[in-house]
């Protein structure tokens, strides 16, 4: 995949821009509040209707204004598409590719992107659902059947949380919520274990040789080993389900699925979130996210956008070589830095300067 133009109306900091790109590294710097950070998270909205950082389309509107569009000119296999986002305050946002207007799921079909930025040491160091929103963004960008599942398990949790609330019997719901939830588990777990091969490969590369390693750790009781079947889950996520019935109707919410599964990391042997450092933190969420970038590739055929915020930040000048050698390895990725880009950088890419809001092609 590679995006060849963008149009910005009044998204976060910018007024109006427009700009096209390389295939390669296209490289932005400038300083801190210039709009670096701004600017990837318009090119994740183009490709899949929403932040990379969660943020409401409220707040993605530029200050004091009522709307917002993106529009862009994406290419996949050899075809070149127009994407339009555009979102206006008391309506729904609307996504149009090819002048048609779509679903935002269609855009997770058609395309994908990956971003990492100096946000997702969260994912190492705070709360599960840091760790959950990290699986649910790309393995729905992996699987329409995981985006699917996903949604309708959702809205069956929300229909028993509901009955909970009310002190109505749950047990109603439970059957289709077990039956979403084994799915997106099984989904999970296959996951998780072929990200973690080349995850630890990547950090270890970047670390040079320090250890890493992530687990999987759903809030169902599942046997040890690995390999069970959808029906296995399922009776473990029932027997899990009475053994916290009282629990459950005490609190008057469901504790129980995968609203509340988690993944344990480990670096250099200790458990990353309590005695991992800034520089593990950033080295494995890095890891974690070029992982993803070749599993997507592999799994769908295109290479992903990839947006690269920020990711010298924390990082010891080898750690940064070595990421900066690897870059020829990708299709396309927009990097930005608040510093001059190294030399090394330099070499392989177009070079853009934003300056309050504003881009200026300095290559």
């Amino acid at each position: 995949m590679i995006v060849k133009k963008i149009k910005i109306a009044n998204f976060r900091n910018f007024t109006s821009l427009e700009s096209d790109f390389v295939p390669g590294s296209n490289i932005f710097f400038g300083d801190n509040g210039s709009g670096k950070t701004n600017f990837l998270e318009s090119l994740f909205v183009l490709c899949l209707g929403r932040s990379q950082l969660g943020a409401a389309d409220t707040i993605l509107m530029r200050q004091d204004e009522d709307c917002y569009r993106l529009e862009g000119v994406i290419e996949k296999d050899g075809r070149s598409r127009e994407i339009a986002v555009a979102y206006q305050k008391g309506y729904r946002k609307k996504i149009t590719i090819e002048g048609v207007v779509v679903h935002p799921a269609e855009l997770f079909e058609n395309f994908c992107a990956v971003s990492t930025g100096p946000e997702d040491s969260v994912i190492l160091s705070g709360p599960p659902s840091s760790r959950r929103t990290f699986l649910d963004m790309y393995l729905s960008q992996l699987s329409q059947r995981y985006l699917s599942e996903l949604t309708d398990y959702h809205r069956v949790l929300a229909q028993k949380n509901a009955a909970l609330k009310n002190e109505m019997d749950p047990a109603p719901f439970e059957p289709l919520l077990i039956a979403h939830g084994a799915r997106i588990m099984t989904q999970r777990i296959d996951f998780l274990n072929t990200l973690r091969e080349r995850a630890v490969a990547y950090y270890g590369e970047v670390s040079r040789g320090e250890k890493f390693d992530l687990k999987y750790q759903p809030s169902v009781n599942l046997p040890e080993e690995n390999g069970f079947s959808v029906k296995e889950i399922e009776r473990a996520f029932q027997r899990t389900l009475d053994d916290h019935y009282d629990k459950e109707s005490y609190l008057k919410t469901a504790i129980v699925g995968p609203h509340r599964d988690d993944i344990f990391f480990e670096t250099a042997g200790l458990p990353a979130r309590q005695f991992g450092s800034q520089g593990q933190w950033r080295t494995a969420a890095i890891a974690l996210k070029l992982g993803v970038y070749h599993l997507l590739k592999e799994k769908r055929g295109a290479a992903p956008i990839l947006l690269l915020d920020e990711i010298f930040a924390e990082l010891d000048r080898s750690r940064r070589d070595y990421l900066i050698k690897s870059f020829g390895e990708f299709s396309q990725l927009f990097l930005t830095t608040a510093s001059e880009p190294p030399p090394l950088l330099l070499e392989s890419g177009r070079c853009y300067k934003i300056t309050n809001g504003a881009l200026e092609d300095v290559s």
